[in-house]
């Protein structure tokens, strides 16, 4: 069977990914800490929501969030896009795809986060805990499936996965 050579044979994208997994660590707890917050606020702290706040305002935060949940999975593609020549046969420079991986990431990461926090802000605008809980679990949900991981650089590298 063939076996086509290995796309990293130094290990560069391993050592690339290991600083950008502990920047995907500290985000995914600080939506780990907006869950927690809007349960202990809502519930222990019994915190409750400022009058004459019109209730448009809690949709519009919410249908924001949502968008930013969304937009953050699209974000991503059309960076790592960039980042891949468009041009098929052309070799993938895995410096390139690494720097692509990095922003794409982040920018996904940090758009998650927006998205929890805001979240969060719905939990305190409606006085309910729910809110929050519910879309900081969306949003850990989505950080898991975009984690960084060689195989993924891997695969888009040898063409085997659409970016």
């Amino acid at each position: 069977m063939f076996t086509p050579p290995p796309i990293d044979p130094d290990g560069r994208i391993a050592t690339a990914l290991r600083p950008l997994r502990g920047i995907c660590v500290a985000l995914a707890s600080v939506v780990g800490l907006f869950i927690v917050l809007s349960w202990v606020l809502l519930e222990g702290m019994a915190i409750r929501p400022a009058r004459g706040i019109p209730r448009g305002a809690s949709i519009a935060v919410t249908a924001f969030a949502m968008i930013l949940l969304l937009l953050s999975s699209r974000m991503r593609s059309n960076i790592l896009r960039k980042a891949v020549p468009a041009i098929p046969g052309v070799p993938v420079s895995l410096d390139r795809l690494l720097a692509g991986y990095r922003q794409a990431t982040l920018v996904s990461f940090a758009m998650l986060e927006c998205s929890a926090l805001a979240g969060m802000f719905v939990a305190l605008l409606t006085g309910t805990a729910f809110y929050g809980i519910v879309f900081g679990a969306a949003n850990l949900v989505s950080m898991a499936t975009r984690w960084p991981r060689d195989t993924d650089v891997d695969r888009i590298a040898r063409g085997r996965r659409s970016p």
